[in-house]
């Protein structure tokens, strides 16, 4: 006697791979939300990120290494990545896919350089610079790239992954 079959397995792996994409994009879009728009001040040694920055043990990370452009570029990558593989695991054509990504990439780098303008007129002690717009740009395009590398692709044989 054959085993019993589970057909509604593929559809509870489905359904956890979407919610867990899903809830991981989310989380970093709400941090990425504050780490853009909090005010200058949440950063210095009296806020709250200074606070927490003391309790790891790395206080003056600011004044020793210029990390704000990396930050901005790996804000921007994990947007674009993650939203990428949310919108990989969604059973679409390859014409609607190929849309939704480039409008993923696209958005992202408008947002990039809309949030630099909101960020002055917001007047938060945080000031526009056209070098978080690049980093920011940068982040956008490497994260598509990365996404699209770890996307399977059909060979006509079989489905196998792109080589980095």
């Amino acid at each position: 006697m054959p085993p019993a079959t589970k057909p509604w397995l593929p559809n509870l792996i489905f359904l956890n791979t979407i919610v867990f994409r899903s809830a991981a994009a989310t989380g970093w879009l709400f941090l990425s939300g504050y780490l853009l728009l909090a005010p200058a001040a949440s950063f210095s040694n009296d806020g709250t990120l200074g606070w927490l920055f003391s309790v790891l043990g790395i206080a003056n990370w600011q004044q020793r290494l210029p990390l704000d452009k990396l930050i901005h570029f790996t804000i921007f990558f994990g947007l674009v990545f993650l939203w990428h593989r949310v919108l990989m695991a969604i059973p679409l054509h390859k014409k609607q896919q190929d849309l939704w990504i480039f409008l993923n990439v696209a958005g992202w780098c408008v947002l990039g350089v809309a949030i630099e303008f909101l960020q002055e007129a917001l007047e938060s002690g945080r000031h526009f610079d056209y070098a978080d717009m690049i980093g920011n740009s940068i982040g956008c395009v490497a994260g598509w790239w990365l996404g699209k590398k770890l996307t399977p692709v059909e060979t006509g044989v079989a489905t196998k992954t792109n080589c980095l």
